[in-house]
């Protein structure tokens, strides 16, 4: 019995020490698994702004947050970026690789960040071989399906609600801390900055939120959903 205890122990102990075994995508796979998993993955580091794929460039690798955030943009012909997503500490990006060709978007270091990679068809190997891994992607990919959904239907909103929306969807991400500006908030709202501006005045107003230089601090969020849904 107290060889059993300390082999567990042991093993608890080599997986606190796994990159992986602190990811949700990974946590059911067995620790022996990851071991070998681990071996395929290439962490690497970028500054912030720094480039992680472009778009249209060949899509080889998905990818995973291991600190720090990322932002994931598409350039429009008119010379503006439309974020589509921001994928925080333990988030998986680059889902497009899924299919071959090419990355659909622009992925960019939002922050220092240390990311990891897997080659993807190594990685959808290990998708039919673990089922739980196979299950976490796709409600991954359901996630965002609905939120393109949703920001479909939002898009023909006031600014306020469309606004409100990304606040909302954000502090899921982020917390009640969100470390984005207020051009990045408008980018993802679809409206002007000075829009945004405006109407976090009122938001800070009503004690709703707190702005500071590149970080948006949620004080009260459920109030935040009722204004929402009273629009």
């Amino acid at each position: 019995m107290t060889t059993m205890t300390r082999t567990s122990f042991i093993d608890s102990l080599e997986r606190k020490k796994n990159t992986l075994s602190t990811m949700g995508f990974f946590q059911r796979i067995p620790f022996p698994a990851l071991q070998i998993i681990e071996k395929t993955m290439v962490e690497k580091k970028f500054v912030r702004r720094e480039s992680i794929f472009l778009e249209h460039e060949r899509a080889l690798f998905i990818w995973f947050v291991k600190q720090g955030h990322v932002k994931e943009v598409n350039h429009s012909e008119d010379g503006n970026d439309l974020t589509l997503s921001m994928v925080g500490a333990g988030g998986m990006f680059g889902i497009s690789s899924f299919n071959g060709g090419d990355y659909g978007f622009h992925s960019i270091a939002e922050t220092d960040v240390t990311v990891l990679s897997f080659p993807v068809l190594v990685f959808r190997d290990n998708m039919e071989k673990y089922p739980s891994l196979a299950l976490a992607v796709v409600s991954k990919i359901s996630q965002i399906l609905t939120q393109s959904r949703d920001a479909q239907t939002f898009s023909q909103e006031c600014a306020e609600k469309r606004l409100l929306h990304i606040l909302i969807k954000m502090s899921a991400e982020f917390g009640k801390y969100i470390p984005l500006t207020r051009k990045e908030i408008a980018s993802m709202a679809g409206t002007s900055v000075e829009t945004c501006i405006r109407t976090f005045s009122r938001l800070g107003a009503a004690g709703l939120i707190k702005t500071e230089p590149g970080k948006l601090t949620i004080e009260n969020l459920e109030n935040l959903k009722n204004r929402m849904r009273g629009l």
